[in-house]
């Protein structure tokens, strides 16, 4: 029973991610999915700029949108700038996305 439950609960993981970012040598590789082509170029200015060799960035569906996730790799200073580079689309056709309040 236990086993059960850990396989449905990486299988729903799984199809959580929407994309996989890898950070190697200054710069971003898409390995899963199809993010945004500017917050891949994003990435790699980042990569550069803290001279990052190597990490992972998990794009994950949630109720509210898309969640940025970070390997162990990436230091904890590099995390805020790569989310300053997400921008999430927008959900196209008529209305677009949601609006933003404030």
């Amino acid at each position: 029973m236990l086993a059960m439950a850990a396989v449905l609960t990486v299988f729903l993981m799984h199809v959580r991610v929407r994309f996989v970012i890898d950070l190697q040598g200054g710069r971003a590789r898409v390995l899963r999915g199809d993010p945004p082509s500017a917050f891949v170029r994003g990435c790699s200015d980042v990569a550069r700029l803290y001279r990052l060799d190597r990490g992972r960035i998990l794009g994950v569906r949630t109720a509210g949108g898309i969640e940025l996730r970070f390997s162990r790799d990436l230091p904890a200073r590099a995390h805020q700038p790569l989310r300053n580079v997400w921008v999430p689309p927008t959900g196209g056709g008529p209305g677009g996305g949601r609006a933003v309040g404030g």
